[in-house]
């Protein structure tokens, strides 16, 4: 096996330990989801298994156009999750999601699992397929508990990094989420192009807030004031433009 084949491995590897410890801590213990809270994650666990049967030799999508997809799916994941929850109260749906949870951790444990799958939303490799779903369960968690596991915090945040620098190729920004990313960018085709050591614009902020920031829970300006997100140099601000990255919701 090569060094890159290890690598991607062991990446795939830390995403579903991370889905999978997150949706286990949504569940347990029981009672910390509303009804739709459960829709939401039974929706989450029942499109991963579903996916993960769905192997295809497909040109994969990048993780930040899958996340394009899936925004634009709002409103049909939401007609899935009113499907699946039916009539059904939240102590009854979460006897329901209980098997599917235990399906999930030990499919995703499989050594033979695809490296493209064909997701609802597309083909799309496997790990950028989890890394999004991975998104939403953190976003879930931080909606209705208040917190999520550190693992899935990690990967999420690295996750919605990398898509920016995806998305805005360049170097002329530095964007700081210690101690998990730091990725540099270019979000404006104007500004000035930095080729060594660090760009002369920084911007630097918490986990929590650059999530929040990412998925359109928080804006720019309030984190600002909040002293939760600092930045320095002529075109730092620039960075703005380039948030929020996926709108779960």
């Amino acid at each position: 096996m090569t060094v890159l084949a290890v690598r991607v491995n062991r990446s795939l590897s830390r995403v579903c330990d991370a889905y999978t410890g997150q949706v286990i801590a949504l569940v347990e213990p029981a009672g910390q989801l509303s009804r739709y809270g459960l829709g939401r994650l039974m929706f989450l666990v029942s499109d991963t298994l579903a996916t993960l049967g769905e192997g295809t030799p497909g040109t994969p999508l990048a993780l930040g156009d899958h996340l394009n997809i899936r925004e634009l799916a709002a409103d049909d994941v939401a007609e899935q999750i009113s499907g699946l929850m039916g009539m059904e109260d939240a102590n009854t749906l979460a006897r329901q999601l209980a098997p599917q949870v235990s399906d999930l951790s030990a499919a995703l444990s499989r050594p033979d699992l695809a490296n493209t799958v064909a997701s609802r939303f597309g083909s799309v490799r496997l790990i950028d397929y989890l890394r999004a779903s991975l998104i939403l369960a953190v976003d879930l968690a931080i909606e209705t508990v208040g917190v999520a596991q550190p693992p899935a915090l990690t990967e999420a945040v690295r996750s919605l990094a990398g898509v920016l620098a995806e998305r805005y190729p360049g170097r002329s920004i530095e964007l700081r989420v210690p101690p998990y990313a730091a990725v540099q960018i270019g979000a404006r085709a104007e500004a000035p192009v930095h080729t060594r050591g660090t760009p002369p614009n920084v911007v630097e902020t918490d986990p929590d807030t650059f999530l929040a920031l990412a998925t359109a829970r928080q804006s720019w300006t309030r984190a600002v004031a909040a002293g939760s997100l600092v930045y320095s140099g002529t075109h730092a601000a620039d960075a703005a433009r380039a948030l929020p990255v996926f709108r779960p919701h």
